[in-house]
């Protein structure tokens, strides 16, 4: 592990540490960079941990100036985004851990929003609210994730400043914050999982009555760019890391609504039908559903497409 310390002002101890994992991400860790130095609070240190990344990240970093309280950059051998995290965390000054992925953007509040809850539920996590906001002119897969999104966040908009209830399981890492005490007393993300080890914390953490707050002025933009086959890759592998997570506790995932859930028999002609990639180079290429099927029925078509096409062990 190399690490190097950078504009490190030691007589002031930082107000929260920010922990950005990357792999091969130097543009978009760059750009949220820039987006740090526009927060209105400023007394922060940021962690980048460069996760054995092979595209020049930390040269290209140190490249720059920065006007940031506290840069440390990490390089270490590859371990995933949970092993990033975790060693993030470790090396952290501040008692708060607040943790973004390399392609967020934070508005220029969101620390700030961040830091005073934590003044208030030290002994709670926080989950800030991410936007993926999509123009007329953008990508399909754009939009459709802006649609995916806005159902997601109107479904947590109830609870804002306020702990999710018991029958509700939400964790995004992308945008969280949490005490460093408490998270290493939760052993950190599991490293044995390269995806779903938000899902897998949150179920932990839930089995030891810590309450998750939603915080919906603590608001930070996606910034990547996504195709409809990148995006069925993806979400291929959390079902694989979630069949792993399941087999390595069972007790955990016992309930788990995605696992347990049973297909009826249409659903599965229906998915044996769009199982196949060639739905997805279609809806990336030569997408005659923008022409003939209004959004919704056309958005309801690309979960089916992609489901199937995840479901296709």
């Amino acid at each position: 592990m190399n690490l190097i310390v950078a504009r490190f002002d030691l007589m002031t101890a930082p107000l929260v540490s920010v922990i950005v994992p990357t792999y091969n991400g130097k543009e978009k860790v760059i750009t949220l960079l820039h987006a740090l130095e526009k927060q209105h609070v400023s007394m922060f240190e940021v962690l980048v941990v460069i996760d054995g990344s092979s595209d020049n990240t930390l040269q290209e970093i140190e490249s720059q100036s920065w006007n940031l309280h506290a840069l440390k950059l990490i390089e270490q051998e590859n371990k995933g985004r949970a092993g990033a995290r975790n060693t993030g965390a470790a090396a952290a000054a501040s008692q708060q851990l607040l943790f973004f992925d390399d392609d967020m953007l934070p508005d220029a509040d969101c620390i700030g929003h961040h830091v005073a809850f934590y003044k208030e539920h030290a002994t709670a996590v926080a989950m800030g609210r991410i936007n993926e906001p999509a123009t007329a002119t953008d990508p399909e897969i754009k939009k459709y994730k802006d649609y995916l999104n806005t159902l997601w966040s109107s479904s947590l908009k109830p609870y804002n400043q306020q702990a999710l209830p018991k029958n509700k399981t939400a964790l995004s890492a992308a945008n969280f914050s949490i005490s460093k005490q408490l998270y290493a007393s939760m052993g950190g993300f599991d490293e044995a999982l390269k995806d779903i080890e938000d899902y897998d914390f949150a179920l932990r953490i839930k089995t030891k009555d810590i309450l998750v707050y939603y915080l919906d002025n603590a608001v930070a933009i996606h910034n990547d760019s996504f195709t409809f086959r990148k995006y069925a890759q993806r979400s291929k592998a959390y079902l694989k890391n979630r069949l792993l997570a399941a087999s390595l506790k069972p007790e955990l995932y016992a309930n788990d609504p995605i696992l347990s859930h049973k297909k009826s028999v249409t659903q599965r002609l229906v998915y044996a039908i769009f199982r196949y990639p060639f739905w997805l180079t279609m809806l990336d290429s030569f997408n005659i559903c923008r022409i003939f099927l209004p959004e919704k029925l056309r958005y309801k078509l690309y979960g089916v497409i992609i489901t199937a096409y995840v479901h296709n062990q």
